[in-house]
């Protein structure tokens, strides 16, 4: 018998969301499955909504929420059905993601997976409608993040939100205040690109602190056990094995800046070399390159990264994976 092939997981967080993104993947008998099985959780709308609904409503962080996490289920357990020689060995999830990676790694089940990601979606999306004036997100590429996320003060009103990779990050705040930051900081010197992203709220800012309510009071009727592999969290950005402390991150990880960044070099300072990530469009695995580098730009030894699309479930893996 072959060695099993080992690989580390990847879940992405909310923006990958497309209209028509699971029409196809719904016809594998095992991410069908799965979404019997999410549907008494997520809403009886959740395939219409992954297979039917418009991009500007399926953007809703409501809807968006929904799919993506029936999405990435629906994915990952179609992938292990097709490949039996794979062999999960650690799993990474950004924002969101997480949820789908703890159960991957046999943290939560599918079933209370789907009744936390209910629950945050509604909370998230309440908190959006009750901001008194518009708020939103900037994504910011630069050399390194880190120059601008440690100056970000000098701007009123906006906030690090997320740091995905060595140059690059998003900012939350105000919508007043993002486009003021947009217009004044190249003007003062900042070698920066500033885009407005499209969303609704700044999520992972301390303006979502009103959705830590809900998400206690769901995960206290939640199972959380020890996952089987490492889980390497965005919130704390490093390995979380203890399910009190999974418990903790989920609720923390509302108003709290998303380490992502250095969750990943944790994975790999853990012994992860081998990242995969299956979905409709792929994300954080095209990060990599951007992740996971030496003091000269170079990527790490042993590294590789695999991305399979929906098409290619039943395919044979990359030569090299």
């Amino acid at each position: 018998m072959s060695k099993p092939l080992g690989v580390c997981v990847l879940f992405a967080g909310q923006s990958v969301q497309e209209s028509g993104m699971c029409r196809e993947l719904w016809k594998y008998p095992a991410a069908r499955e799965i979404l019997k099985r999410l549907t008494p959780f997520l809403g009886d709308d959740i395939e219409r909504i992954t297979t039917e609904m418009p991009d500007p409503e399926l953007a809703l962080t409501f809807n968006a929420q929904r799919a993506i996490h029936a999405h990435h289920l629906g994915h990952w357990f179609a992938f292990k059905a097709a490949h039996p020689e794979i062999a999960i060995e650690g799993a990474l999830g950004h924002s969101m993601g997480i949820v789908a990676a703890l159960v991957a790694a046999g943290a939560m089940s599918v079933e209370d997976s789907g009744s936390f990601i209910r629950v945050r979606a509604q909370a998230f999306s309440d908190v959006c409608k009750a901001f008194s004036e518009p708020m939103g997100l900037a994504a910011i590429s630069a050399e390194f993040f880190e120059d601008v996320s440690s100056r970000l003060s000098e701007f009123p009103g906006v906030s690090m939100a997320l740091h995905n990779t060595i140059g690059r990050g998003v900012a939350g705040g105000t919508l007043r205040a993002l486009e003021n930051f947009a217009r004044k900081a190249p003007e003062d010197g900042w070698e920066a690109k500033i885009k407005l992203l499209k969303v609704e709220g700044p999520y992972h800012t301390a303006a979502f602190a009103a959705a830590r309510g809900p998400l206690e009071k769901a995960l206290s009727r939640i199972e959380i056990r020890k996952p089987q592999v490492p889980v390497f969290m965005g919130t704390s950005g490093k390995l979380e094995d203890d399910p009190g402390r999974i418990r903790e991150i989920l609720v923390a990880q509302a108003d709290s800046p998303e380490l992502y960044f250095q969750a990943v070099w944790d994975a790999y300072d853990h012994g992860m070399r081998r990242f995969l990530e299956v979905a409709y469009k792929p994300q954080p695995v095209t990060w990599i390159g951007e992740q996971l580098l030496d003091e000269n730009g170079k990527l790490m030894p042993g590294v590789a990264s695999i991305a399979i699309k929906t098409p290619d479930i039943d395919a044979a893996l990359p030569v090299g994976a």
